[in-house]
């Protein structure tokens, strides 16, 4: 029987910790990556870290509405951008949306997300509790979910594994050095049922992998924007033929 995958996504944190790491190297490549947000995030696991005899049956995407109340980005139409993204992430097989907001301060000149982690936190530990995935998947770099990751593997009735799955601009042993910190500070005070760190792996996205994980150019009725598409070039060095974005979803 294939062993249950689940894929927790927090999405903004992928997306500005892919495009603020490949943005560093703009002026001298002469062209953005940012196009390597424009991501199948089921493709990305199943080609990549997706374990022999598991299948990935849930995907759950966490983010917050920009809305015209919120909206701050000096380059007008966020909001139609965002709203496009989010027409294509819904082509993506079994992935659902979980809503969090934003609270604008600074005098709407800033805003600041709400909900998400806390959100993907409680998502997580639910769907373990409630068999859902024998695996877990968390792709995000924001080390306030390690309390959650561990939870998940370690604290619930029955052990679970999971995976973090970093974006470029996190680094590994940064959460890695954090993550035993907080479990070697929270084993002092705290017996658990399932003592054993082996329970979590740490996997830190790459470049290559994230450009053979590209959702398709044109879905039906969903079409990439010319800023959002990768050069020929890029795409000839990178991206194996099957695997190229100008294929019809």
């Amino acid at each position: 029987m294939a062993r249950k995958a689940a894929l927790y996504v927090d999405g903004f944190n992928f997306y500005y910790g892919v495009r603020n790491h490949f943005k560093q190297d703009e002026e001298r490549r002469g062209y953005s990556l940012s196009g390597l947000c424009w991501c199948d995030f089921r493709a990305l696991v199943e080609r990549h870290f997706l374990k022999d005899g598991e299948r990935l049956e849930k995907i759950r995407y966490f983010t917050a509405p920009v809305t015209p109340q919120v909206e701050t980005s000096r380059i007008p139409g966020e909001r139609d951008r965002y709203e496009l993204w989010l027409q294509a992430a819904r082509t993506i097989p079994g992935l659902e949306m979980v809503f969090g907001f934003h609270k604008p301060h600074g005098g709407g000149k800033a805003r600041d997300e709400k909900l998400t982690d806390v959100n993907l936190a409680v998502e997580l530990l639910l769907d373990g509790m409630n068999g859902v995935y024998d695996q877990a998947y968390v792709l995000s770099g924001d080390t306030d979910q390690i309390p959650a990751v561990f939870a998940a593997a370690l604290r619930l009735p029955k052990p679970l594994r999971v995976c973090a799955l970093l974006p470029p601009a996190q680094e590994v042993e940064d959460w890695k050095s954090r993550y035993l910190h907080y479990v070697h500070d929270l084993m002092a005070r705290v017996e658990f049922p399932h003592p054993e760190p082996h329970q979590i792996d740490v996997g830190g996205l790459t470049e290559r992998q994230l450009a053979n994980s590209l959702l398709p150019y044109r879905m039906g009725q969903v079409s990439c924007p010319p800023y959002w598409r990768l050069p020929a070039k890029y795409l000839d060095a990178k991206c194996r033929p099957e695997y190229r974005p100008e294929r019809e979803g």
